[in-house]
């Protein structure tokens, strides 16, 4: 299986915020743990957020935490959250198989 970066990435937070003591985790701080822009980072989070999974709050007290227990996210839920918009190829519009798909043979010709 092969995930978006932006996926990835989000996979990475959710997986970081309950190993750590730090109730609340700002986007500053993770953004350079990951070596990601905090732009690229807060979309992640704006995304979490919004389906429930973690709480953000801004000013000094701010920051991001889980919204629910670790053992009640599902990995599959937050994978289909994460790469709901990503671009799929659909191959039944194409006029040939993928790439991966054909198997090239090479014969040897007799002289």
């Amino acid at each position: 299986m092969r995930l978006a970066s932006f996926t990835d990435r989000g996979l990475r937070m959710l997986m970081r915020m309950p190993s750590a003591p730090s109730p609340a985790f700002s986007t500053a701080d993770l953004a350079e743990e990951f070596g990601l822009s905090c732009n690229h980072l807060v979309q992640i989070m704006q995304r979490l957020s919004r389906a429930g999974l973690i709480d953000t709050r801004r000013r000094s007290v701010g920051g991001a935490a889980l919204d629910n227990p670790a053992s009640e996210i599902r990995l599959g839920a937050v994978v289909s959250l994460l790469e709901e918009r990503q671009p799929r190829v659909r191959y039944d519009r194409l006029n040939s198989p993928p790439n991966f798909f054909i198997a090239k043979t090479h014969t040897k010709t007799e002289r």
